[in-house]
């Protein structure tokens, strides 16, 4: 798997995290830390939203 590859896990709480399920107890901690590390999400408050690269990364997803 290559370095920006998302496990299955991590694709699950982009997807959450995209359709506004980000608040911090709703999303497991080790796939937002990666997530965050990747630059696809960031700290909004007491939640998660996404980056612009958030957002094309989940716009892939969906197409695929």
């Amino acid at each position: 798997m290559a370095a920006d590859e998302l496990t299955p896990h991590e694709e699950h709480s982009l997807l959450r995290i995209a359709d506004g399920d980000g608040a911090q107890d709703e999303v497991e901690e080790a796939a937002v830390s990666r997530l965050q590390s990747l630059a696809l999400v960031e700290q909004r408050g007491v939640s998660f939203g996404l980056t612009l690269m958030g957002v094309r990364k989940v716009a892939q997803l969906k197409r695929s």
